[in-house]
């Protein structure tokens, strides 16, 4: 993995970690409705989500690995 992927990766983690926060800042400020609740609940309650993240994780991470 060159220097470009990793920045790449890391901006990527930072991003995602920046969703998920003001996901739920947003819910904690106006409350855990369905619309800001439900894809967290479905990911925590669906087993088949983490595989496809996983999944997804691994094939950025092989193929930056791989050039």
């Amino acid at each position: 993995m060159d220097s470009t992927d990793s920045a790449l990766v890391g901006v990527a983690g930072v991003v995602a970690a920046l969703v998920l926060t003001a996901a739920l800042a947003a819910g904690a400020l106006f409350g855990f409705d369905e619309s800001v609740a439900r894809p967290i609940r479905l990911l925590v309650a669906e087993p088949l989500s983490w595989i496809v993240v996983a999944a997804l994780l691994v094939a950025v991470a092989g193929h930056a690995y791989l050039e």
